[in-house]
């Protein structure tokens, strides 16, 4: 998150870092970059974690945890050693709200925010760690401030670092794991147009509505790639490994095995496609002044492991009546189109690790 979510990691902030660590329940994927104009990918990776250890982003067992850190740091992770990573905190156990506060003095916004936590935010204040980040108004004649305001349970962020500690991994920064996607996904920071970005993972798809450089909000929903492929193994009596194979490899397409993958997926995209519609209709109904951000969403960014499916662009598109388009995270460190010249890893892997990509490129920007 921000500067001011913990005192262990308040001296670290300003550490130049171009590592990024994204942790999930199920896998943790790094990356680090290094370079001054152009930065090359040095190292990039995933690292299994066994069911049960964290369980809807949170950490159960610290102890194994930690030792498959430390492991990791050892063997495969020891170039790293030596880095200060951005870390990624669970999106569905944080909260972003947009809110507005009148223009009063700089050394009173702390005492309003406050005030707001208690109005938005369903925790008390002393069991939370918050930051925000006034926005940049877009337009000269508005009569407030837009504050994106983001706050954390003290309990999960406590446990996330002391695992981290634990292990010998130095840490510059906690952040929403949204906030590095947004990072790694939109072209330009502080364009007015409104986007939607979708990030399709295994287990959970997260909506995040950005615009005017800002998150407005962020919603996730327990559908991901392995529902699909329960989805497949049901209808097509097959094993999840052959449906996992029929997912890639088939997708959407209408003419393979006479539509009967089609078919097993529609359902769960239908689902995915209704939430991110009530997601950019909520949107598009709250935004009369919010800092001069464009009212309508333009545009829809898939990003995401499960974002490779095939077809989906076109299907949401179809439906929402909206461009759909899969992300480049390469762009946002070059600018160069041919990826292969610089990064050791292909696009569409590339769309799996979005947000490690998006931590590292936040101590690239800092440094």
């Amino acid at each position: 998150m921000g500067e001011k979510i913990s005192q262990w990691i308040e001296s670290l902030l300003r550490m130049p870092v171009a590592a990024g660590l994204d942790i999930s329940d199920q896998s943790i994927k790094y990356a680090k970059f290094y370079g001054k104009r152009k930065y090359v990918l040095e190292a990039w990776g995933e690292i299994i974690v066994p069911e049960g250890i964290i369980v809807n982003g949170e950490i159960q067992k610290e102890e194994e945890l930690t030792r498959i850190f430390t492991e990791w740091i050892k063997g495969e992770g020891k170039k790293l050693r030596s880095s200060f990573f951005t870390v990624s905190l669970p999106e569905e156990k944080g909260f972003v709200r947009m809110i507005q506060l009148p223009k009063v003095r700089q050394d009173e916004i702390h005492n309003a925010i406050r005030w707001e936590i208690e109005a938005n935010i369903p925790m008390a204040q002393e069991e939370l760690f918050f930051d925000y980040e006034i926005i940049q108004p877009l337009e000269d004649h508005l009569n407030h401030f837009d504050v994106m305001l983001t706050a954390f349970p003290k309990a999960i962020v406590e446990s996330y670092v002391r695992v981290l500690k634990k292990s010998g991994i130095k840490i510059s920064a906690l952040e929403l794991e949204s906030q590095a996607i947004v990072r790694s996904s939109v072209a330009d920071l502080k364009t007015k147009a409104a986007c939607a970005v979708v990030d399709m993972g295994r287990f959970r798809t997260s909506f995040i509505i950005f615009a005017g450089g800002a998150i407005f909000f962020t919603t996730t929903v327990e559908l991901g790639g392995k529902a699909f492929e329960e989805n497949i193994a049901r209808a097509m009596g097959v094993s999840m490994e052959r449906a996992r194979a029929l997912k890639i490899s088939a997708g959407l397409n209408k003419r393979v095995n006479n539509g009967a993958i089609y078919a097993a997926l529609v359902p769960s995209i239908a689902v995915l496609a209704d939430e991110l519609e009530r997601t950019i209709e909520y949107y598009q109904n709250h935004t009369a002044h919010a800092h001069g951000a464009a009212s309508q969403v333009e545009i829809i960014l898939l990003t995401g492991g499960d974002a490779n499916l095939f077809g989906v662009d076109t299907y949401l598109a179809s439906v929402l009546k909206v461009p759909v388009t899969r992300i480049n995270p390469f762009l946002a460190f070059s600018g160069e189109t041919r990826e292969s010249r610089i990064f050791p890893i292909t696009r569409r892997n590339a769309l799996g690790f979005a947000a490690s990509l998006g931590l590292a490129l936040r101590g690239i920007r800092d440094a």
